[in-house]
């Protein structure tokens, strides 16, 4: 488990992704997108914030977060500069990155749920059907004894003495 499961209190979180933030390029850049794609698309198009919604970028940084986060989209390299700036502007966004980490970490768990109960009907539908084969076994069996002691009918063994249906049973049938 990661360490940010453990949280339990805003505090910590905000610690965390400020420090992860400063210090790893790889989950910066992730951060950038993921604010990016907080925004509306109209947000998006425009380049700049519309709506008072407390989520994407604020009216301040969207112009220029919106071009980087592009720019990143695009799998393109920032300069030093971009990424220093990048640094000191989303220190503000970590309560979205936050609420982020917890939908995805929420919807990993109900997949993981789901998954879980998809292997477990799985394996209950062949536990089933095992029982089932095995309970068709029996019945053949039965009939077999059946035909063998009313009818007089051998079975396919032909050897009632040690025949395998009877083992254990300690019977004798004439055939």
């Amino acid at each position: 488990m990661a360490a940010w499961e453990y949280f339990t209190s805003q505090k910590q979180w905000e610690a965390y992704l400020k420090d992860l933030l400063k210090t790893n390029d790889k989950a910066l850049l992730r951060a950038i997108v993921l604010v990016y794609d907080n925004q509306t698309p109209e947000e998006k198009d425009k380049g700049e914030s519309i709506e008072d919604n407390c989520i994407g970028f604020s009216k301040i940084d969207a112009k220029e977060m919106g071009d980087i986060a592009r720019k990143i989209k695009a799998n393109k390299t920032l300069t030093k500069g971009e990424l220093a700036k990048s640094r000191n502007k989303m220190q503000k966004y970590w309560k979205q990155l936050m609420i982020i980490g917890n939908k995805q970490a929420e919807a990993k768990k109900l997949q993981e749920q789901k998954e879980l109960e998809a292997k477990m009907a799985e394996e209950e539908l062949a536990a089933q059907k095992e029982d089932a084969e095995k309970l068709e076994r029996f019945r053949q069996d039965i009939e077999t004894l059946r035909k063998c002691s009313e009818e007089g009918i051998s079975c396919e063994y032909g050897i009632c003495d040690e025949c395998p249906i009877t083992t254990g049973f300690q019977l004798r049938f004439k055939c």
